[in-house]
């Protein structure tokens, strides 16, 4: 295929994962549940995976940039080198990673809003109004989605996984993981609600915990025999004075 738009190469590359459907969806099913539910504890595994979606994304644009200069090649082995490639790089620097994860999502939220505006017939690109009032929100939210980033990452790459994992499972084209599909959307919607809520529970709960049951420090005490002992601190200890020294 010549000099292919990056639409169609999108088509394509979807349509060559829908083939390989029942190997790939028990996997990204298995791996996007643990992610719903446990990824605000991995935050590495969150910044690979978050890696892996930046090189899915970004693997159409490469094949059609790649195309123009004659080089046929199977969209699936750059897939496969761009996913192993950005995964790595995000998951060996965490914290560089944080501000590109936030950007990312940001991103992704963003493209998502712009393609439903347009397809309900708002002309975004024209409108100086939308622009500047989705830059000004995009700016501030990327400074709030830090806060909450491993919680939101983990939730939104679980619930698009888990679509994923189950329309290929069932057999279904991935095209169905569209903004003009209001039942994807809607599903996608609940899961990450879900996946969300239950993440901001558990991290409030180990915290009041955490709060709760605070770890007293350890004091050294000289026992019958004259041996110096260590042992943690008691509520009724009186203090050390070398604390306040």
């Amino acid at each position: 295929m010549a000099n292919p738009k990056v639409s169609d190469a999108t088509s394509v590359l979807l349509s060559e994962l829908g083939n390989i459907g029942p190997i790939l969806g028990p996997i990204m099913l298995a791996i996007s549940l643990f992610l719903m539910f446990k990824g605000h504890e991995k935050l590495q595994l969150v910044a690979g995976i978050t890696g892996a979606g930046i090189g899915f994304v970004l693997t159409p644009l490469a094949y059609t940039q790649m195309a123009e200069y004659g080089f046929e090649i199977r969209q699936l082995y750059i897939m496969l080198l761009l996913i192993i490639a950005c995964g790595g790089i995000m998951s060996a620097t965490i914290q560089m990673s944080i501000r590109i994860m936030a950007g990312f999502v940001i991103y992704i939220s963003f493209a998502g809003l712009f393609e439903f505006l347009q397809s309900k017939g708002f002309e975004v690109v024209e409108s100086e109004l939308i622009q500047g009032t989705m830059a000004i929100v995009a700016f501030f939210s990327v400074r709030w989605m830090r806060n909450i980033l491993p919680i939101f990452v983990s939730a939104l790459l679980g619930s698009l996984g888990v679509m994923g994992g189950m329309l290929l499972l069932n057999g279904s084209p991935l095209t169905l993981m569209t903004t003009s599909n209001n039942s994807t959307l809607m599903m996608i919607f609940v899961l990450f609600t879900i996946s969300f809520l239950y993440q901001y529970k558990e991290i409030k709960h180990k915290k009041k915990k955490k709060n709760a049951d605070p770890k007293m420090p350890e004091m050294q005490q000289v026992g019958t025999r004259g041996q110096v002992k260590t042992r943690t601190r008691r509520g009724g200890d009186l203090p050390d004075l070398r604390d306040f020294s």
